[in-house]
């Protein structure tokens, strides 16, 4: 049964990747994604499929990780015994509560205290998820690798995130599903299901770009390095195409990309998005 929750949890993520690349309206071809989505719920148990296409109908988290011995999604406390099934995976196991496949995760990316007081009425806008030391104008790394390990150690030194190794896998592991370089020079590496505390993102700059594992022949310039909390994941892909609007203008990405100083860097994000993002 091992296997048939690996199954569901890579169908899953391959759904999320495919409403990724619809919400950044990216020309990339979803053509390899789309076959193996289609694969994957082929082969899942007939009545396995239909209780996860009848959970996806009312929210496109249908599998979710336990956090701190609760369903992660719906918050309610799980019996201890359904835990520790879980854990082994041997059994699909589902929350008695809101009815979603469980599983334990293998490891876990959370996030720490913020140093930022984010939550206050006041903070609007890009100010609500993330912060002037969030901001890298020169990114060091060259590779896809360096640079979301440059900016998962930015997300821990600014106090967000306890373990950048553990977020930089997790990052990895995503990318290695699609990439999620899209148009216009704009990537948008995450980790999802990220214990405790609320979306946050770093963002880089690469004036040369690098290949980020997209089309080719398009060098990526400009990385949001998102973590994203299980009940924060509908509204990442609101704030993804916030992102994407913003910066589909070479305008745009000219003055964020000219900034030197990540102060400067923070006043010119504030101010692109502030009518994509509230």
């Amino acid at each position: 049964m091992k296997s048939v929750l690996n199954q569901l949890i890579q169908l899953q993520e391959l759904n999320f990747a495919r409403e990724e690349q619809k919400v950044s309206s990216s020309n990339l071809p979803l053509a390899e994604l789309e076959k193996a989505i289609t694969s994957i719920h082929a082969a899942l148990p007939e009545d396995v499929a239909a209780r996860y296409d009848r959970l996806q109908k009312r929210d496109p988290l249908a599998v979710v990780p336990l956090a701190h011995g609760s369903c992660s999604r719906c918050g309610l406390a799980v019996p201890a015994n359904v835990v520790n099934l879980a854990k082994t995976g041997e059994v699909l196991q589902n929350c008695p509560h809101c009815g979603r496949f469980l599983f334990f995760p293998e490891i876990v990316a959370r996030q720490m205290k913020p140093k930022y007081a984010a939550t206050r009425p006041s903070v609007v806008g890009v100010a609500r998820f993330s912060a002037p030391d969030l901001m890298v104008p020169k990114l060091a790394g060259v590779t896809r690798e360096e640079v979301i390990g440059e900016l998962a150690k930015t997300l821990a030194m600014a106090g967000f995130i306890d373990d950048e190794e553990t977020v930089a896998e997790l990052a990895l592991r995503r990318e290695a599903i699609i990439s999620t370089a899209v148009e216009h020079g704009l990537a948008f590496p995450h980790v999802r299901d990220v214990e405790d505390g609320g979306l946050k993102f770093a963002v880089g700059l690469k004036e040369k770009g690098i290949n980020f594992g997209g089309h080719e022949d398009r060098l990526t310039k400009i990385f949001f390095f998102i973590v994203i909390p299980t009940p924060a994941t509908a509204f990442y892909l609101r704030l993804l195409a916030g992102l994407v609007r913003t910066f589909e203008s070479a305008e745009a990405r000219h003055a964020l990309l000219e900034c030197e100083k990540s102060e400067q860097m923070w006043k010119v994000l504030t101010k692109l998005t502030k009518a994509a993002i509230q």
